[in-house]
């Protein structure tokens, strides 16, 4: 995830100008004018040693260059097989004979690292491609299949962190920062992996986001895959709720714990300089401050709703150590060995990788780099009271970690964008008694801020009421009342660096560097607990009994079968009415948007029923129909469905027409599937 943060995502939208981060009012560029190059970038990441001396200007040469066309094929439909030889024998020989200005097309070809050959890449960029005339047909094929659900464009590295994940179709999968949802699409993919056409896995998918909008976009992006396992909440990371299951009798109810867990989170987006041309003139050494603290958050919620022996995938698009290395040790320095690092040097082997680092240095606004937190002028460690978590751990500590098995993708590599990514798997239960824990170190930093404020005041009036009669003594009492000042700033220094307390509304997520005062809440982060989110703007769903009401008259007269459940029928409920129904897989969360439209509201009077079957819910349904509702056509008539809007009956075959008004309780309109197959919908018109 890139740029990150709970107001102003995504930075400014072009226009006149634009406000530097100095707050000078600029002048605005063009993307060919934009200086891809930044000083601070280069000396914090130089001394970081991500890469060797003699590697590092082949690293910034490839930041600097545009990043190629990449697209996922949807390896969980039927059809997958299918596009990719299409590709291989169509458009391959296609790019054979195109030159653009002279040069000749370098065809698209497989990432030799994804399986099955379903991930690509095209080394023309994406506009280039969108306004290329001589590219128009192969964009096309994109943009249509693109829009069915067959095709994912997604930046290469971004496919890498739900591979790690190993998904199976019985898990438990919960995607705690979701939005866009090309991550979230590929564990859906994994989730029906295996799993005939029409039967719905007992897993599921939740795809959690923080921001209402994005979490309005992630519908539209796992919408076009047809799943009724997917769950779309909004609800921010660190504060995902407990969900419960009933037990059989008086027993506690059961927190439901999840099989894989995505931590994808919010990040500075330094790795995505090759797209986000802006991170270089923005980017500052202390942009990845506001964000630690709540990348360490939701990785400690994410611990606690993951099951033993569960697996769980922490990923930024960032290079920055504070952002990476820093919340992955401290983390799991504080769980206390319930974490630990997987070693995956083995799987993918054809991905190119380098490990995590397991020391680095701390950059501050002034451009000094530090080694240690204790090396850090009291004036600037005070500033920040998470600033010692920004430090590795002790050696020692840092390689019984095996910090190293975390890994770094870098541009120059395999032409991607940078990209780190962690998998942990919890390997004992969390037996810490955190809401305590909290609390009680909550309450020592509480009472030892105040005694610092206290001296503080003390040593003020003191110097007040002190008289000076010569300028020498004025002088000579300022040195004293600066070495007094400076011991009150060590002592709130101590507090902080003591603490391994976060309130939970005491920072600001957006990356400017600055601490905020927080209104409201002022009590310590509980990651076992946390607090509620504020209601949810949408209606939210409820489930259908299916034994009355219009539910059950729309199974009746569809004839569904009991092969499919009766308990994941849901829709959204307004002024007691409902228009479209829902099918999920047997799960209740509120929630923001779930499940597949299968059923809608009629728009016609006296149709048979009040509800239509919808063509997006037509796989899910189909298996579980009568063969009355279900007729199988020649393909001439297949073809004049799909060609003519609203065709007549009269238009079909006499075998065709016969079988139809045989079927059908009254006339008929029409759905073409892609099997050859039509279904009966009922309609008050009569057509021929």
């Amino acid at each position: 995830m890139g740029r990150g943060g709970r107001k102003n995502k995504g930075g400014s939208r072009g226009g006149r100008g634009g406000s530097h981060v100095s707050g000078e009012r600029q002048t605005y560029k063009s993307f060919n004018d934009l200086r891809r190059d930044n000083d601070n970038f280069r000396k914090y990441y130089t001394a970081q040693k991500i890469v060797s001396e003699e590697e590092f200007p082949v690293l910034m040469e490839a930041m600097r260059t545009v990043l190629p066309t990449n697209f996922r094929i949807t390896g969980s439909r039927q059809q997958a097989v299918d596009i990719r030889e299409q590709i291989i024998n169509e458009f391959i020989p296609y790019f054979k004979d195109i030159t653009i200005e002279g040069a000749e097309i370098e065809p698209p070809h497989p990432l030799e690292w994804y399986p099955n050959n379903f991930g690509w890449q095209f080394t023309i960029p994406r506009v280039a491609l969108k306004k290329s005339k001589e590219l128009s047909k192969f964009h096309s094929f994109l943009v249509t299949e693109t829009e069915v659900g067959n095709i994912s464009r997604q930046e290469a590295v971004s496919m890498v962190p739900p591979l790690f994940l190993d998904v199976r179709p019985d898990h438990y999968v919960l995607d705690m920062c979701a939005a866009p949802g090309s991550k979230t699409a590929q564990l859906i993919e994994a989730l029906h992996s295996g799993v005939d056409a029409g039967q719905t896995p007992g897993g599921l998918v939740i795809a959690n986001d923080a921001d209402y909008k994005r979490a309005c976009m992630l519908v539209h992006q796992v919408n076009r895959l047809n799943s009724p396992n997917i769950v779309v909440t909004n609800h921010s990371g660190e504060r995902f709720p407990n969900i419960y299951r009933s037990t059989e009798g008086s027993g506690p109810r059961q927190i439901v714990q999840f099989d894989r867990i995505l931590c994808d989170v919010p990040c500075s987006g330094d790795g995505t300089t090759r797209k986000n041309v802006r991170v270089w003139e923005k980017w500052r050494p202390d942009d990845a401050y506001a964000l630690n603290p709540i990348q360490s958050k939701i990785l400690q919620r994410a611990a606690y709703l993951l099951k033993t022996g569960g697996r769980l995938v922490y990923s930024t698009c960032s290079l920055n150590p504070i952002e990476n290395e820093a919340v992955v040790a401290h983390v799991m320095d504080h769980f206390e060995g319930a974490l630990r690092l997987v070693d995956v040097s083995n799987q993918m082997p054809a991905l190119k990788r380098r490990p995590g680092l397991d020391t680095w240095k701390v950059m501050t606004r002034d451009g000094v780099l530090h080694d240690t937190f204790e090396a850090m002028p009291l004036e600037t460690a005070g500033r920040r009271k998470h600033m010692h978590k920004f430090f590795p751990l002790e050696p020692k500590r840092m390689e019984e970690m095996h910090i190293d098995r975390c890994m770094r993708i870098y541009s120059h590599l395999q032409n991607t964008g940078g990209f780190f990514v962690a998998v942990l798997e919890k390997v004992a239960p969390i037996s810490v008694d955190e809401k305590k824990k909290a609390a009680a170190e909550h309450a020592i930093l509480v009472a030892a801020t105040e005694k610092a404020r206290a001296q503080a005041k003390e040593l003020a009036k003191a110097a007040m009421d002190v008289e000076t009669e010569t300028e020498g003594a004025s002088a000579t009492k300022r040195v004293a009342n600066d070495a007094d000042a400076a011991d009150a700033k060590r002592v709130k220094v101590d507090i902080a660096a003591a603490s391994d307390v976060d309130d939970d509304e005491n920072e600001d997520y957006i990356v400017d560097g600055d601490d905020k005062e927080a209104k409201g809440h002022s009590g310590p982060y509980l990651p076992d607990n946390p607090r509620e989110d504020p209601a949810l703007p949408e209606n939210p769903f409820v489930f259908l009994d299916a034994n009355e009401g219009e539910l059950k008259t729309i199974l009746d007269y569809y004839g569904v079968k009991d092969t499919l459940s009766r308990n994941g029928f849901l829709s959204r409920i307004e002024n007691d009415a409902f228009r479209s129904v829902y099918n999920v897989s047997d799960s209740r969360l509120r929630v923001v948007n779930t499940g597949i439209r299968v059923f809608s509201r009629n728009c016609v009077k006296d149709a048979g029923c009040a509800f239509r079957l919808v063509c997006e819910g037509v796989p899910q349904i189909l298996p579980h129909l009568p063969d009355r509702c279900v007729l199988n056509v020649s393909f001439n008539d297949l073809k004049t469905l799909l060609e003519q809007v609203n065709p007549l009956l009269t238009a079909l075959s006499e075998e065709s027409q016969e079988r139809i008004r045989m079927s059908c309780r009254r006339p008929a309109s029409l759905c073409a599937t892609t099997r050859w197959r039509v279904l009966a919908m009922p309609s008050s018109r009569s057509r021929g």
